[in-house]
C-alpha cells in the first residue's frame, strides 16, 4: 500500500515537472513570437514608409531619409537599393547627419558600431512594380530594453521552478502523511486479521477520527464488530461444546442403563422403562431446540445489519397482541402504557429482545401480570428510548441476579434451558444499550433497556 501510495505521488510530481517544462517552453516561446511579431509589424511599416518616399519614378530623399531614421530609432540597420542594385540610402547615412545630442542618446540603448548579423532583404513595390529593395537587421541593443526581456524570461523561468517546488514539496508531503494517515490504520487491520487468522479473537483496532468519519473508520468499525462476532462464535463454540456433552452425557446414561436392566432381566416392568427412556429423549429433544434458538439469536448477532424508523407503540403493540392470549390463559393481566413516538433502532434485534422479556415475565409469574412501559431519552445531547417489563412473579435475590444473564444458567424453579435472557443480553449489547434488572422475592421483577447515541 506505501509502496503504491509513494509510486502514485511520484508519477504526480513527474507529471508536474512535466507540465512546468512544458508550459515554460510555451510561455517563453509566445514570448519570443510576440517580440518576433513586433519586429515584423515594425518592418513593414519602415517598408511602407520607405514605399512612400518614391514618387513619380524618383525617390523623395527627405522622406526616404525619414522611413531609414526611424527604422535606426526602432533598432535596425538598413539600406535601401533602386532597381539597378545601386545603394540609395543606408542607415549610416543617415546616423552621419544625426545631431551628435541624438546620437548619444540613442548610444545608450543601441550599438550603432555594430555590424554583426546578416541582412534580410525585403521587395519594395509601387502600383505593383519592384522599386527597389530594403536590407534590414537588427542593431545589437543595450541597455534597459534587452535587460527587461531577460528578466521577464528570468522571472518566467524563476515562477515554473517555485510552482514545480511548490507542487513537488506538497506531493512529497502528502505522500508522506497519506502514507502515515492511510496506511498505517490498513497496515494495523492488516496485523490484526493476521491474529484472528491464527486464533487470537481479542484484537480491537481503535478508530482513527472521532469527529469526521471516513472510510477506513468504517472498515475498522465493520472490522471490529467482525472480530467481535468471531469471538462470540469462538466463546459460543467451546461453551456449547462443553453443555452438550454435558447435557447429553445424562440422558444417554440414563436411556443406556434402562435399557441394560432390560436385556439383563433386571428390570420387568417395560412400561416403566418406555416412560423413562421418554422423558429422557424429551430432555435431548428441549436441548436441541435450545441450540436451535441460540443459533438463531447468533445469526441476529453476526449480522449488523441496517437501522430503520419504527412507531415504538405500533411495535411494542404487535408483539403484546401475539403473546396476550397466551398470558390471559394462564389469568394474567397485560398493561401497555408509553407514547406514539418513533425511533431508530434495529427492528428484528428489538423484537427478540422483548418477546424473551416477556416469555420470561409469563414463566415466572402466576397471579397479577405484566406491566410494558416505554418512552423517549433526550439528555446530555443524547437521544434514543428505554423500555421496561415488570411482572408480578416470584422474583430473585442478588446471587441469582448475578448469574441469569449466564448462557444455560437456570434457576431453581425453572424448566427452560438458560438461554432466553442471556441472549437479550448480549442483542442489547450488539445494539449498544444497556440493560438493568431490579427484584424481591416475592414481589416480581423489572427489566429495564436503554438505548442512546
Amino acid at each position: 500500500m506505501r509502496t503504491k501510495l509513494f509510486l502514485a505521488f511520484i508519477c504526480i510530481i513527474f507529471l508536474a515537472v512535466l507540465s512546468n517544462v512544458v508550459f515554460e517552453k510555451l510561455i517563453i516561446g509566445d514570448f519570443d513570437d510576440f517580440v518576433r511579431g513586433t519586429e515584423e509589424d515594425q518592418i513593414y511599416w519602415i517598408m511602407a514608409s520607405v514605399e512612400g518616399s518614391y514618387k513619380e519614378n524618383n525617390w523623395d530623399m527627405t522622406l526616404l531619409s525619414e522611413a531609414v531614421h526611424w527604422g535606426v530609432m526602432l533598432g535596425f540597420d538598413a539600406f535601401v537599393e533602386d532597381s539597378d542594385g545601386n545603394r540609395v540610402v543606408s542607415s549610416s547615412d543617415v546616423i552621419s547627419t544625426m545631431n551628435p545630442n541624438m546620437i548619444d542618446r540613442m548610444s545608450s540603448l543601441l550599438d550603432l558600431t555594430s555590424d554583426s548579423g546578416e541582412y534580410t532583404w525585403y521587395p519594395l513595390y509601387v502600383k505593383g512594380t519592384e522599386i527597389g529593395k530594403l536590407y534590414i537587421r537588427l542593431i545589437e541593443r543595450s541597455g534597459i530594453i534587452p535587460l527587461k526581456e531577460e528578466i521577464f524570461r528570468k522571472r518566467g523561468r524563476d515562477f515554473l521552478i517555485i510552482s514545480f517546488l511548490i507542487a513537488g514539496g506538497s506531493a512529497l508531503i502528502m505522500s508522506i502523511l497519506f502514507t502515515i494517515f492511510l496506511s498505517n490504520p490498513l497496515r494495523r487491520l492488516n496485523i490484526s486479521a493476521r491474529k484472528i487468522a491464527s486464533g487470537d479473537f481479542s484484537v480491537q483496532e481503535p478508530l482513527t477520527h472521532n469527529h469526521m468519519r471516513d472510510e477506513i473508520d468504517e472498515l475498522t468499525e465493520n472490522f471490529n464488530f467482525m472480530a467481535d462476532a468471531l469471538r462470540r462464535e469462538d466463546a459460543l463454540r467451546k461453551h456449547l461444546t462443553s453443555n452438550i456433552a454435558h447435557e447429553l452425557r445424562t440422558p444417554l446414561t440414563i436411556i443406556k442403563g434402562n435399557l441394560e436392566a432390560i436385556e439383563d432381566g433386571v428390570m420387568s416392568d417395560t412400561g416403566k422403562v418406555m416412560d423413562n427412556v421418554k422423558s429422557e429423549i424429551d430432555r435431548i429433544t428441549s436441548l436441541v431446540e435450545g441450540i436451535e434458538d441460540v443459533t438463531r439469536a447468533e445469526a441476529s448477532f453476526f449480522k449488523k445489519g441496517l437501522t430503520e424508523e419504527i412507531d415504538l407503540k405500533e411495535f411494542v403493540g404487535s408483539i403484546v397482541e401475539g403473546m396476550s392470549e397466551m398470558i390471559q390463559e394462564k389469568g394474567l393481566y397485560v398493561k401497555t402504557e408509553g407514547p406514539s413516538v418513533s425511533v431508530e433502532t434495529f427492528p428484528e434485534k428489538l423484537h427478540i429482545i422483548l418477546k424473551n422479556l416477556l416469555s420470561n415475565s409469563y414463566k415466572f409469574t402466576d397471579r397479577g401480570g405484566l406491566d410494558i412501559n416505554w418512552g423517549v431519552v433526550s439528555e446530555n445531547n443524547k437521544r434514543g428510548f428505554w423500555l421496561s417489563v415488570k411482572d408480578t412473579g416470584t422474583g430473585m435475590n442478588s446471587d441469582e441476579i448475578s448469574k441469569i444473564f449466564n448462557r444455560f444458567y437456570k434457576g431453581p424453579a425453572s424448566g427452560g434451558k438458560g438461554l432466553g435472557l442471556a441472549i437479550v443480553k448480549e442483542l442489547v449489547e450488539v445494539m449498544d444499550g444497556t440493560i438493568e434488572v431490579s427484584s424481591e422475592l416475592g414481589q416480581g421483577t423489572k427489566f429495564r433497556i436503554r438505548f442512546e447515541r
